[in-house]
């Protein structure tokens, strides 16, 4: 064997070795490196020391021991037959083995196998890749494992173990403790022979066990052995799938129970139990509480030593229990099946009964109480409020003193009553004692039977069947009547008041508006502070007042005072029996009078006013006619200023004027002034007694005197011949004076028997004279007809003529509508006027090519209606 600079003499005695560097030997080159032994135990290295037969094979290797071997490159090898046989290996101890590359053991028979492994301590065996056991007796054999302590064991992938005997044995699993156990994938068990076998387990704590799935075990002899459980405090356990128990010795094994307390036990399935020994141990059932106890199926426990024994029981206060029923407060009792009571001294005592505050009381079936004292002690019956009570079957009190006597009535509302059967008050104070009737506002009061009071302070009477008041202090007091508005009023039978204020205070009276008010039988009233007070009357518009029996007046300040009258428009007054006045300040006084027009008055017995400020004031009189007068007993004026006033008198036309007793003006500014004097005719004057005149501008000079026409006009006979052959006797002359009145003059008659000659002779020259006029009317029938023929003919060149100034006048208003940029269509408009001629036009213009247009208009002429057109089309290129 050679030596190289740097060889090591190995000295001892009893053949112990001792390393001691030789500087003094010669250089030589580089070599494998064994350590020299001092084989002849003499302490001094010679040439009788040997290597014990150690074993390097390369210039990076050393070994070092009797037997040892250094086989691996860059590996080393310490120790009684220690072998290092992989790259970058080391073996150190007596019979230590590392033989995967990069791999340690150190310590007796300690053994590194896997590749970049450690192996520490006696008989330690890391066997996984990259795993390291570190204590005597230790095993970590899988990848990236880690066994810390004597005899344990890291076998899992990426385990860990650290405790004496400790043993991780899943997948990512880590064990700590003398004796702990890790077996289940990714577990956790820490703590004196703790196990966590299931996967993701956590067991901490001295004999600690989590042996399902996610189950976690905290504490000393915790037990958490159910899937997802959870188990944590001393001697606690967690059996069931997704159990939890917190606690010294707190026990959940119904599944997805939770037990948390000291000794708490939750043994139903979805169970919970809180508090120092409580127990819930039917299904779904609550204990919550030191000592309480849920033993049936939902059941619920609160408070200290509180049971809930059979299944949906609820108890909840100290020492309350609960069987079939739900008890909470001091002194509280529900003994009614399905029963709950809520508050100190509370009861529920019938079946399905509730009852929620001190002093409390629910006593009939399917009865509910809440608030202090509050009571429903028949079926059905629900109390809400301070001492509110429910005494009508099926009845309702919501508000503090409450009440609902009635069977189905409701009470809402601080002192609200409801008496009647199913009533209903809602309101502080409101009052229903009427059966089915309502009251809705403070203070609001339904005596009646199916009457409704809605509003503060309304109210229906007793006797008011089927009543309805609506608004503030509104009253109904009669049977089926309507009030409607602040304090309005129906107190009639079937009345109806609508708006503040309004009264309709007999049977079947109606009241609507503002301070209305309907007071007579079947009277209506409608407006701001109308008024019907006769029965059957009706009164409509401001202020309108209908008094008598039957009467009617329509419009603002309208009257109608007596029986039958009747008034329209504003200010109409109708004041006599059965009178009508229609218009504005029409005055209608005299029994059965009639006026009718702005101002017109007829205040007569039976007369009749037509017309504006027409006035018809004396008996039958009859005034038709703008400002017509008929002042006289039985006159007629008809016409506008007309004037009737003597008794019987008569005036027909414009400022007609019989002033005289019975006498007659017919015409436009007829006069007749006498005592049965008669005008006739434009502006005839009769202004004597017993006189006639006849005639535009007639007019008598004297009593009995008939004057025929005035000055310019012509006196006809109708039939002359029939009047002359009445004649008998002797005929004279009629003459006339300066005055023009007619006489007789008999000396005329020799004057007309020389005439009469004259006559004969004159007859032969006539006769030729006609047959000279009749050839003449045969030429002037001849021109006649020619001329006629022209006249037609210029009409018809007059009419043509005009229809050519309409077509210049439409000429002129034509124009044809530009096509501007890119436009495609054009609309234009015009009017002409020519020689008093005038037309209308509308034309259009539409592109219908890149390079052509057409156009067209039509115009119509404004006098004759006639109507022109025109088109045209445009190309360009």
């Amino acid at each position: 064997m050679r030596f190289n600079a740097k060889k090591i003499a190995v000295l001892g005695g009893s053949a112990s070795l001792l390393a001691i560097a030789t500087l003094s030997l010669a250089a030589q080159p580089a070599a494998a490196e064994e350590c020299l032994l001092d084989t002849n135990d003499n302490g001094i290295a010679d040439a009788g020391d040997t290597d014990r037969g150690a074993t390097s094979n390369g210039v990076t290797t050393l070994a070092c021991g009797e037997g040892a071997q250094a086989t691996g490159a860059a590996s080393t090898a310490t120790g009684y037959r220690a072998a290092a046989t992989a790259s970058g290996s080391t073996a150190t101890g007596s019979l230590a083995k590392a033989t995967a590359n990069v791999a340690t053991a150190t310590g007796r028979q300690s053994v590194a196998s896997g590749a970049r492994s450690t192996a520490t301590g006696a008989q330690a065996t890391a066997s996984g890749n990259r795993a390291t056991a570190t204590g005597s007796s230790s095993t970590a054999s899988g990848l990236e494992s880690t066994a810390t302590g004597t005899d344990s064991i890291a076998s899992g992938t990426q385990s860990t173990a650290n405790g004496f005997r400790a043993r991780a044995i899943g997948d990512e699993s880590t064990a700590t403790g003398v004796n702990s156990t890790a077996s289940g994938a990714n577990s956790f068990a820490g703590g004196s022979n703790s196990t966590a076998s299931g996967l993701t387990s956590v067991a901490i704590g001295d004999n600690a066990t989590a042996s399902d799935e996610d189950a976690v075990a905290v504490g000393e002899s915790a037990n958490a052995s159910g899937f997802h459980s959870t188990s944590v405090g001393a001697e606690s356990q967690a059996t069931g799938a997704g159990d939890t128990a917190l606690g010294w010795q707190a026990s959940a094994t119904g599944g997805q129970s939770t037990a948390t307390g000291r000794q708490a036990s939750a043994g139903g399935f979805q169970s919970s139990a809180y508090g120092q020994s409580a127990s819930a141990s039917g299904e779904g059932s609550f204990a919550g509480g030191v000592g309480s106890s849920a033993t049936e199926s939902g059941a619920v426990a609160l408070g200290r030593n509180s049971a809930a024994t059979s299944a949906g029981a609820v108890a909840i206060g100290d020492g309350a229990v609960a069987s079939g029923s739900t008890a909470v407060g001091a002194g509280s009792a529900a003994t009614g099946a399905n029963s709950a009571a809520y508050g100190a001294n509370s009861a529920a005592t019938g079946d399905d009964s509730t009852s929620l505050g001190e002093n409390s009381s629910a006593t009939g079936n399917n009865a509910t109480a809440v608030g202090q004292g509050a009571l429903a002690n028949v079926d059905g019956a629900t109390s809400v409020g301070d001492e509110a009570n429910a005494g009508g079957t099926e009845s309702t009190a919501v508000g503090h003193l409450a009440s609902s006597a009635g069977a189905n009535s409701t009470a809402v509302g601080t002192l609200a009553s409801a008496s009647g059967a199913n009533s209903t008050a809602s309101g502080v104070s409101s009052s229903a004692s009427g059966a089915n009737g309502s009251s809705y506002g403070t203070n609001s009061s339904a005596a009646g039977d199916f009457s409704v009071a809605v509003g503060a302070n309304a109210n229906t009477g007793a006797g008011a069947t089927h009543s309805v008041s609506i608004g503030s202090a509104a009253t109904a007091q009669g049977g089926a009547s309507i009030a409607m508005g602040l304090n309005a009023a129906a107190t009639g039978v079937t009345s109806i008041s609508v708006g503040p204020g309004s009264v309709a205070s007999a049977d079947s009276s109606s009241a609507f508006g503002a301070e209305a008010h309907a007071t007579g039988n079947t009277s209506t009233a409608i407006g701001v502070l109308s008024q019907a007070s006769g029965d059957d009357s009706v009164a409509i518009g401001e202020s309108a007042n209908s008094s008598g029996l039957n009467s009617t007046s329509v419009g603002s300040e309208s009257q109608a005072t007596m029986a039958g009258t009747s008034a329209f428009g504003w200010q109409a007054a109708a004041t006599g029996v059965r009178a009508t006045a229609l218009g504005h300040l029409t005055v209608a006084s005299g029994e059965r009078s009639l006026a009718v027009g702005e101002g017109a008055s007829a205040t007569g017995l039976t007369s009749t006013a037509l017309g504006n400020l027409a006035v018809a004031s004396d008996e039958d009189a009859v005034a038709v006619g703008d400002a017509a007068q008929a002042t006289g007993f039985h006159s007629t004026a008809i016409g506008g200023e007309a004037v009737a006033s003597g008794i019987g008198a008569q005036a027909f036309g414009w400022q007609a004027s019989a002033t005289g007793n019975q006498a007659t003006a017919l015409g436009r500014q007829a006069n007749a002034s006498g005592f049965q004097a008669t005008a006739l005719g434009q502006s005839a004057t009769a202004g004597f007694s017993g006189s006639t005149a006849v005639g535009v501008g007639a007019t008598t000079t004297a009593a009995n005197q008939v004057a025929l026409g005035g000055t310019g006009s012509a006196v006809r006979v109708g039939d002359i011949a029939a009047s002359t052959a009445a004649q008998t006797g002797a005929t004279d002359v009629m003459t006339v004076d300066a005055n023009g009145v007619v006489g007789r003059d008999p000396t005329i008659r020799t004057q007309i028997a020389t005439n009469t000659a004259n006559i004969a002779t004159n007859a032969g020259n006539i006769a030729t004279n006609a047959a000279n006029i009749a050839s003449l009317q045969t030429l002037t029938s001849t021109h006649t007809n020619q001329i006629n023929q022209l006249f037609g003919e210029t009409a018809a060149n007059r009419e043509a003529i005009g229809r050519a100034n309409e077509g210049v006048a439409m000429a002129l208003a034509m124009e044809t509508p530009m096509l501007l940029g890119d436009t495609t269509f054009a609309l234009s408009g015009g009017i002409g006027y020519f020689e008093d001629k005038g037309a209308g036009t509308l034309a259009v213009s539409a592109r219908i090519g890149e390079n052509a247009a057409f156009s067209a208009g039509i115009g119509v002429g404004f006098d004759s209606g006639e109507v022109g057109a025109r088109g045209g089309f445009q190309v360009a290129w």
